[in-house]
């Protein structure tokens, strides 16, 4: 397919290049095939404005495939570089046009937000002269793999863990790549106001993985619009040829020249509830193991309502999750990506808002993993109860970067989940989880309250009377005042130091066991003793 220019080389660095006014940028989707935008394109040349003389078209020659590997914002850099590069010389245009199809129209926009503000780099002077992006069929919220059809969902679901080094997979909904763009791009773009480009999202009636919901990030901004295809398809959104499916002859090319030529005016999301149209805080509720956000989630609602009823508060739950649950790494780390978009969902329907934290046990978990991973993402009044991140974990970096206001940390000193399992897991070498909700952290920013420590168990901090003091916590940000100090017990706190030990030995007793059955009764008995050591074990950690 050749997109820079009609005319042959020759002629192209003869020409009055002074006339160009544009320069056309095209990054293809993920299944496009290489010449699937060559008729679009043919076509927009004999528009005014857009002809050889006017506009140098280029297709970035290295689109993410499904076999494509490493780092997608690597690769958005280098896309930036790219343009930059090109846009040099005989090429230097007026004006800079983005097309971009699927992941192609979400790498322009990473592309555009590191040129115009540096994110990972040196800005590039290009991102002042861009006067339009025009996205189709961009998957802006990510991909929702359980919108696909059945069998593809059930066969991405087995295929996703076994498959982390593909690009394609940070495409995802809530991965650190998408979630961070969104939240960049709600603050950036809006710090732009009227002076950003153009940005026009075209979506194909018949898509699962992009509904009009997902592109609420572009049409809050003064400058968003979004238009419907009519019969189109995710993959055939930029084809014009006379075979595919119109109301009339030439009604996908009149819309895509719309997008791309014509003055547009900016269209607005669907109006939100009634309930959340004055909305001006948000409070995420996490709960942690052993409980669900039918529990102090929505007392902590009510509470917070009778103070305010302009504050949503979001208790989402992602069911319960038992010790065994916790103890093992995929499945506490599985529902990161569904925090992350939970947290953009809400910030794209209540942008320039206070966002506000209160989480316990894996709640915490979630939280803190989730800072680490996204940098954009911003809290204002942080609680923590019963938190199972590391002591080490440096609240101070968070503080400093925007990610967290204040900060509260409150430890009970009967919590076997944190100084127990936790210190257990440690010695394991797992080093995402710790005993920071029985120690302490030991890097927090100045102003933070570590209470250390209340009298109970790993919900201690959560009952009925300290929830008040939560709630006035998060409401205007006074630290709870507890009057109900303890101090663990010298067996608790030995056993908490001795846990990582205890787990070697444990382990080492359970496997000499084991060879002492095989040695003595017999290989059936002996691993049946083994297998039935085991099964208490499990079902001892799922119970818990």
């Amino acid at each position: 397919m050749r997109i820079d220019g009609a005319a042959p080389r020759g002629i192209i660095m003869e020409s009055a290049h002074a006339q160009r006014r544009r320069l056309i940028v095209y990054v293809a989707g993920l299944s496009e095939p290489p010449h699937a935008a060559k008729d679009l394109f043919d076509k927009l040349r004999h528009e005014p404005g857009y002809g050889p003389d006017e506009a140098v078209y280029w297709q970035f020659p290295e689109p993410v495939t499904r076999l494509s590997r490493g780092s997608l914002t690597a690769r958005c850099r280098d896309l930036a570089d790219r343009i930059d590069a090109y846009w040099t010389g005989p090429r230097r245009t007026e004006e800079i046009v983005l097309i971009g199809h699927s992941i192609g129209g979400v790498m322009l926009r990473y592309a555009f937000l590191q040129a115009l503000r540096g994110l990972d780099g040196p800005q590039s002077a290009w991102a002042d002269a861009v006067s339009r992006i025009v996205l189709l069929a961009a998957p802006n919220r990510g991909v929702d793999l359980d919108r696909a059809p059945w069998p593809f969902r059930m066969l991405a679901k087995v295929l996703v863990p076994l498959l982390q080094t593909f690009t394609v997979l940070e495409m995802l909904c809530g991965s650190p790549f998408i979630t961070n763009l969104r939240i960049q791009w709600l603050r950036e773009i809006a710090d732009l106001g009227d002076k950003a480009p153009t940005v026009v999202q075209v979506r194909a009636r018949n898509d699962w993985a992009v509904n009009s919901e997902d592109s609420r990030d572009l049409e809050t901004l003064p400058t968003g619009v979004q238009k419907l295809m009519p019969n189109a398809t995710h993959a055939d959104i930029t084809c014009t040829r006379r075979k595919v499916r119109e109301d009339y002859i030439g009604q996908r090319y009149d819309i895509l020249r719309w997008a791309i030529t014509e003055d547009v005016e900016s269209t607005n999301p669907s109006p939100l509830p009634e309930h959340e149209a004055t909305i001006k805080s948000v409070v995420f509720a996490l709960h942690g193991i052993r409980s669900g956000n039918g529990e102090w989630p929505n007392e902590l609602e009510r509470k917070l309502h009778e103070l305010e009823s302009d504050v949503l508060v979001v208790t989402p739950s992602y069911g319960r999750l038992s010790a065994y649950n916790f103890a093992l790494p995929f499945t506490r780390r599985r529902n990161l990506r569904w925090f992350a978009d939970q947290y953009s969902y809400h910030l794209a329907r209540h942008p320039g808002i206070p966002f506000h934290f209160v989480g316990h046990s894996n709640g915490t978990y979630l939280f803190g993993q989730s800072l680490k991973q996204i940098p954009a993402l911003a809290f204002q009044n942080v609680f923590l109860a019963g938190s199972v991140l590391p002591r080490e974990f440096d609240w101070v970096e968070c503080a400093d970067s925007g990610q967290v206001g204040s900060l509260v940390n409150v430890c009970a000193s009967a919590d076997k989940p944190v100084a127990w399992l936790c210190s257990a897991l440690r010695g394991l070498g797992m080093r995402d989880v710790g005993v920071g909700g029985f120690t302490g952290f030991d890097s927090v920013p100045p102003g933070t309250l570590q209470v250390r420590y209340i009298k109970g168990g790993h919900g201690a901090a959560l009952v009925a009377k300290r929830l008040p003091g939560v709630v006035g916590y998060v409401h205007d940000g006074e630290a709870p005042c507890e009057a109900d100090h303890a101090t663990p017990g010298k067996f608790f706190e030995l056993m908490s130091r001795f846990a990582p030990v205890a787990t070697w030995l444990a382990g080492g007793a359970l496997i000499g066991l084991g060879w002492l059955s095989v040695a003595m009764l017999g290989p059936l008995v002996g691993l049946g003793i083994m297998a039935g050591m085991l099964a208490a074990t499990y079902l001892a950690l799922k119970v818990a």
